[in-house]
């Protein structure tokens, strides 16, 4: 049987119980069942947020939030960057695939001598059979790599982050696989993309997404009705999260590159990326982005992905995450002041594993006769930074989608799935018990850029 990591729900060992810290550490919050826990396919993950749309003199927003900021990154793996983190699930240690139980060993403070593979095989591989012992197997040169922890003194702001507002420690991908389909699920609430877009003649030139595509571009895809893989283009016919937000809420795609071509999951959505009146209208690049926060100019829904490329924004592996914490801090500051910051809801995820290891095993359910594994990826960080945010851990199951389903319930929309049967907005966790709408604004938390080596 082959493993093929896509959409199924989370059930995650070692996440139950909570616990409150004498130390001024985070509340741990356990909500499988009161907030998000698993759900039937076909539930409804809508939850009660306490405050009628309209109550307010006729609001569209159903709570005190009227801008949502996602802002995606590259390539982490939560043990890889909160192993130790107070209230947390973490492991200390790793299994090999020689059968040995490794102490993590700290990463270096610079560049790493390579990179991680982490495609939808070497995920695979990596889980083997649910052992979780294979992450050694691609790195034979590195054997320890896959399994290094990055330390609070290394990423202090993000720490700063996660002990000041939301942290989850329960989030995977999707999809188990690399760049796409994590920012895709993101963006659509669903990731039929195995892996990244590729020429089908060897060649890496090629132009994928919905303007001019190539017809060389294709992707890897799963077949939802015959649990067969396809490849086909890279330009989909699918609906996303910005089809179900009401006509009155702004939004807006960052990306890397430069008019026409932003590189941005809604480029891949053939009537979003393949209409040019859409993006002239919505889709910007990240160095308008500033531009964008110097003049206080936000739409209520931005989603910025911070894609791979010649520099470290992205701290996609094999470059420190130092240059990426700072790109972060950046547009983080330049949002908390914002005269919209007593009204914001900010989420900062990451995109795929990026071949490192996590300690917390993803749960697998097949796919129809064909008996395939189809099952969400490895555990990702995700953070969740508000006014109203809680000072929390938070245990609730969720993955990606759910960023999807929480900027839907934040900004009234409904959900991708009534659109697009496969979806999974309606039946992920809910992020939803990151936020206290009762408690007064929080100030914001503005950090200070690090020195790098």
């Amino acid at each position: 049987m082959r493993f093929i990591a896509v959409f199924a729900f989370v059930v995650a060992a070692g996440c139950g119980g909570s616990s409150n810290h004498a130390d001024g550490g985070p509340t741990i919050l356990d909500e499988d069942m009161a907030i998000g826990g698993d759900l039937p396919d076909g539930g409804d993950s809508s939850v009660d947020l306490g405050h009628d749309p309209g109550a307010d003199g006729g609001s569209l927003f159903p709570t005190p939030i009227r801008y949502v900021v996602v802002i995606v990154k590259e390539n982490h793996t939560f043990d890889n960057y909160f192993m130790g983190f107070p209230g947390a699930v973490s492991a200390t240690t790793g299994k090999m695939s020689n059968g040995t139980t490794l102490t993590r060993p700290k990463a270096p403070s610079g560049d790493l001598a390579g990179d991680n593979p982490h495609s939808n095989s070497a995920a695979v591989t990596d889980y083997d059979g649910g052992k979780m012992d294979g992450f050694d197997k691609g790195t034979p040169d590195q054997p320890t790599r896959p399994y290094f922890y990055y330390a609070e003194s290394q990423i202090p702001n993000y720490w700063q982050y996660a002990r000041n507002f939301a942290l989850f420690d329960n989030y995977f991908s999707t999809t188990a696989g690399p760049t796409s389909p994590g920012h895709f699920a993101i963006a659509t609430g669903q990731s039929p993309f195995l892996n990244n877009p590729y020429c089908s003649d060897g060649s890496t030139t090629c132009h994928d997404g919905c303007i001019n595509p190539d017809p060389l571009s294709k992707v890897d895809s799963l077949d939802f009705k015959t649990c067969k893989i396809t490849s086909g283009p890279s330009c989909v016919d699918v609906h996303a999260v910005v089809d179900v937000l009401p006509p009155e809420v702004t939004w807006r795609a960052y990306g890397t590159g430069t008019q026409p071509n932003i590189n941005s999951p809604f480029s891949l959505v053939k009537h979003l990326g393949g209409d040019a009146a859409v993006r002239a209208a919505h889709f910007r690049d990240n160095t308008h982005l500033f531009t964008d926060l110097a003049n206080d100019d936000l739409a209520n829904f931005m989603q910025v992905d911070v894609y791979s490329g010649p520099n470290e924004a992205s701290e996609h592996p094999p470059q420190y995450p130092c240059g990426g914490e700072n790109y972060t801090v950046r547009i983080v500051n330049g949002l908390m002041k914002s005269s919209h910051w007593k009204e914001m809801a900010i989420v900062i995820t990451w995109d795929d594993f990026g071949g490192w290891f996590d300690s917390v095993k993803p749960s697998v359910q097949t796919c129809g006769s064909a008996g395939e594994f189809i099952n969400t990826g490895f555990r990702l960080p995700a953070i969740v930074i508000s006014p109203y945010a809680k000072k929390a851990v938070v245990h609730t199951k969720t993955e990606q989608v759910s960023v999807t389903q929480l900027v839907e319930d934040l900004l009234g929309g409904g959900r991708v799935a009534t659109l697009d049967p496969n979806a999974r907005d309606a039946k992920a966790g809910s992020m939803l018990g990151a936020f206290d709408f009762t408690q007064a604004p929080r100030a914001p938390l503005i950090l200070t850029e690090r020195t790098c080596p």
